[in-house]
């Protein structure tokens, strides 16, 4: 009786159907694939490389402002020593009974010791250094401008990201209506088909309708293949194993019923936006840049510090002749830049047309945000009313059909009314999913124009 009992639970574990893995499918919400894209996206990573870039470089200009240490070391074998020439004076200041009539006039003098060695450690701080010090600001200005280059970048995953999320959804959702389509015109034609058998149906209707269906199922396969295709885009922008399968939550025509009816006008400043905000520190930047040609002109102070301690030997560091020494210095070292042919008057020059020419690049900027945001506006609000009208034609091809294939039975109504009538429905199925999708497209763009795109990670 057991074995029995656990053959028969074994055999319908086995019947049981498994998922591939053994787990089914994790379906992503837009909430995950927005999660999933910011950590994993490339672009975006290449983003956070830019900063720690930009930190380091900070860090490399704060390094040069601190006290320079470095210490030196050297050994020498004077193989053949330094000669020197120069007048006998000792022949000649010998009493002349003991001067030698034949000595030569000058004399060859060896100087110096086979070995010398030293050791030491120099010293250098600088005190008075503006051009030093306005590098630093530009540093820092610099790793503000990469920490807002993260922003924007993320920004730009967020948008693309969520563009091709409900993307994705409008294709599915299409695939899904003519999947409907199909399904509907195959049970017609299999009532056609049992009408022709008895009777009431020409076999060329019958025909008319195969042809018709065989044309749907080919337009339902290509707006799945479309489908595929946004979703394969959608896993590249995520930084997803583009050969690994995703499956993505249904669309939500209450959310997009929501956003239709909702009126609420987003608020536009340009304090929200990164882009302005981005252009602002480039503006800084370049008055930084002017400033570091002024300083140019401006005197440079820097302490020094040096300490040695020299040895020489004719044996090897022993011995009588092995003598050591120590030696030190410390100073002021005064830079000060007196003519340079009008070269550094000519860098200001430049540098003051770069800070005029980005002053107004921040004003067109500012006004194009503006002009964007204003046509996003009238661009959503002309989409609600074309996804309402899309709407109704699309439940009105959808009673049409109905209709027409009831008087067809009736008599009332051709194959030809059928036909058109289903075309009709499918035609308006894919311009419902369109307009769902260009609904979207407008309403993203709008939270973009207005500063709020970040608002959409709290999105399910």
């Amino acid at each position: 009786m057991n074995t029995q009992f656990i053959k028969s639970v074994f055999i319908m574990i086995c019947l049981l159907p498994v998922s591939r893995g053994g787990f089914s499918q994790e379906v992503y919400s837009l909430r995950n694939c927005l999660e999933y894209a910011i950590a994993n996206n490339r672009n975006l990573k290449k983003a956070h490389h830019d900063k720690e870039k930009a930190a380091y470089a900070r860090q490399e200009v704060l390094g040069t402002l601190l006290p320079q240490v470095s210490g030196s070391a050297n050994l020498n074998d004077n193989l053949k020593k330094t000669k020197f020439i120069m007048p006998n004076f000792v022949n000649s200041m010998l009493p002349p009974a003991a001067q030698d009539p034949d000595a030569q006039k000058y004399m060859i003098i060896e100087m110096g010791t086979t070995y010398n060695a030293s050791v030491g450690i120099s010293l250098s701080q600088q005190v008075l250094n503006p051009a030093l010090f306005n590098i630093l600001e530009i540093a820092k200005t610099a790793e503000k401008m990469a920490a807002l280059g993260i922003e924007s970048s993320e920004e730009e995953v967020i948008s693309q990201t969520v563009s091709l999320f409900y993307a994705v959804q409008s294709a599915e959702y299409a695939a899904g209506q003519m999947e409907k389509s199909v399904d509907l015109v195959g049970r017609m034609l299999k009532t056609m088909e049992q009408n022709h058998r008895i009777g009431l149906v020409k076999k060329v209707d019958v025909d008319r309708l195969k042809v018709n269906l065989v044309n749907l199922t080919t337009q339902k396969v290509t707006v799945k293949n479309a489908a595929e295709i946004q979703k394969n885009l959608l896993k590249l922008q995520m930084g997803f194993d583009v050969s690994s399968p995703v499956e993505i939550q249904p669309i939500d025509l209450t959310l997009f019923e929501e956003k239709v009816k909702d009126n609420s006008v987003l608020p536009f400043s340009l304090k929200n936006q990164t882009a302005f905000l981005l252009h602002m520190e480039k503006l800084d930047m370049m008055k930084l840049q002017k400033k570091s040609a002024v300083y140019e002109n401006m005197p440079a102070l820097s302490l020094i510090f040096n300490y040695q301690y020299n040895g020489v030997s004719d044996e090897f560091f022993r011995g009588e002749t092995n003598y050591w020494y120590p030696g030190s210095v410390v100073g002021l070292s005064l830079k000060i830049p007196v003519f340079s042919g009008f070269s550094r008057k000519s860098r200001i020059s430049q540098s003051s047309v770069e800070v005029q020419k980005t002053r107004e690049d921040t004003e067109l900027l500012g006004q194009s945000l503006s002009m964007t945001y204003m046509n996003a506006r009238i661009k959503l609000n002309d989409m609600c009313n074309t996804i309402t009208l899309q709407r109704d034609n699309q439940d009105l091809a959808e009673e049409v059909l109905r209709v027409t294939e009831n008087n067809y039975l009736l008599g009332l109504s051709s194959m030809s009314d059928i036909l058109n009538a289903a075309q009709s429905l499918v035609q308006a199925q894919l311009s419902y999913a369109g307009a769902l999708n260009d609904y979207m497209k407008a309403w993203i763009d709008l939270k973009k124009a207005s500063g709020s795109i970040r608002d959409l990670m709290s999105e399910n």
